[in-house]
């Protein structure tokens, strides 16, 4: 080919991208401003510039419905009440907002946190809340007017997981201080504290019928306990790095953790043998959540991917504009799904597989 059409080619090249990104829907303002603190300089970095506007804003079904803004720091945490008329998310701006799920509009802005807040939890009956941050103290809240009700002490370190019974009468915390505390909420006080962790304990999750709790943590050990005795009775290893994420299955047969080893892995809760290990995340893996219906997972780190518990096929991949993902809920009826955010927002996913 001559230089004459090479050139030629070249030119008409560089027009298609042109048009490429006139004709493509756009970014909104929180995209452009991601694809510009990521993009690269020189040639290869305006083509993918390009490529990326068209490509990932044509995607409209990995777009959010709906974007929440209210903190003024990273969103560490997300949960959908019970009855899904509202979401409670955490933030490094040491608030608790709760927000209508329909509109967006805060309901409560809960304030008595000294530190980030980094996990909520909304009790069975979506009466109280609990949350918990980088510091030794577990808040309780009434969720109808948004009251501060109660405080539990008891943990030497942050407050980075927390779980109430499928009953509401207990509430499980896990610390940094290598604990994992059951208390009685009614009387406000420590009714187990289990130990076994050799580091952070980032995780719990009750099975669904109360008897059994299973935490996870830094030492890339997931520990089943047994609630009432306050013993464990298994402990599931297999995982390369830090464990973020642990959740039992809604029917209570599967065991779910994930981490910084970028794999989730699916464990039989009777057994504690391993069941199917799930790969395809790109990067770090901090939040995972059941469908309610147990038929899906979702998980999130550097994109949020949706799978098929069954097969472990990734149904969607979902690459955000909005940074990491720091927690993940579905909502009660399974068609919804909310993600916290390190760009300071609560996204809403209404199209959800």
């Amino acid at each position: 080919m001559s230089n004459r059409r090479l050139r030629s080619a070249g030119i008409l090249f560089l027009i298609a991208l042109l048009c490429l990104a006139g004709c493509g829907p756009g970014l909104t303002p929180d995209e452009k401003k991601y694809v510009q603190t990521h993009e690269e300089p020189g040639i290869a970095g305006f083509v993918k510039k390009l490529l990326s506007r068209y490509f990932f804003a044509s995607s409209l079904s990995s777009r959010p419905d709906r974007v929440f803004r209210g903190h003024t720091s990273i969103v560490w945490c997300v949960e959908f009440s019970p009855g899904g008329r509202t979401l409670a998310s955490g933030s490094a701006d040491k608030d608790i907002i709760v927000w209508d799920a329909q509109t967006g509009v805060p309901v409560h802005t809960l304030r008595a946190h000294t530190e980030a807040v980094m996990r909520v939890a909304y009790s069975p009956d979506g009466t109280v809340l609990a949350s918990g941050g980088k510091e030794p103290v577990i808040h309780l809240w009434d969720t109808g007017s948004g009251e501060h009700i109660g405080t539990l002490a008891g943990h030497a370190g942050w407050v980075v997981g927390l779980a109430f019974s499928p009953d509401g009468k207990r509430l499980a915390s896990a610390s940094s201080d290598r604990r994992v505390i059951v208390w009685d909420v009614e009387r406000r006080r420590i009714e187990k504290v289990l130990e076994g962790h050799g580091d952070v304990v980032d995780a719990v999750a009750f099975s669904p019928d109360g008897r059994r709790l299973a935490s996870g943590g830094d030492d890339r050990a997931v520990i089943v306990w047994d609630v009432q005795r306050g013993e464990r009775v298994m402990t599931l290893e297999g995982h390369a790095s830090f464990l973020k994420a642990v959740a039992y299955a809604p029917d209570g047969g599967t065991i779910a953790s994930a981490g910084l080893d970028q794999k989730i892995i699916l464990w039989d809760a009777a057994t504690g043998r391993p069941i199917r290990t799930l790969v395809g995340q790109e990067g770090m893996i901090f939040c995972l959540a059941w469908s309610p219906d147990g038929r899906r997972i979702a998980s999130g780190g550097d994109n949020l991917l949706i799978w098929d518990a069954a097969s472990g096929e990734i149904l969607k991949n979902i690459r955000s504009f909005y940074g990491i993902v720091n927690g993940v809920s579905f909502s009660p009826d399974g068609r919804h799904l909310a993600t916290a955010n390190y760009d300071q927002s609560v996204l809403l996913f209404d199209r959800v597989p």
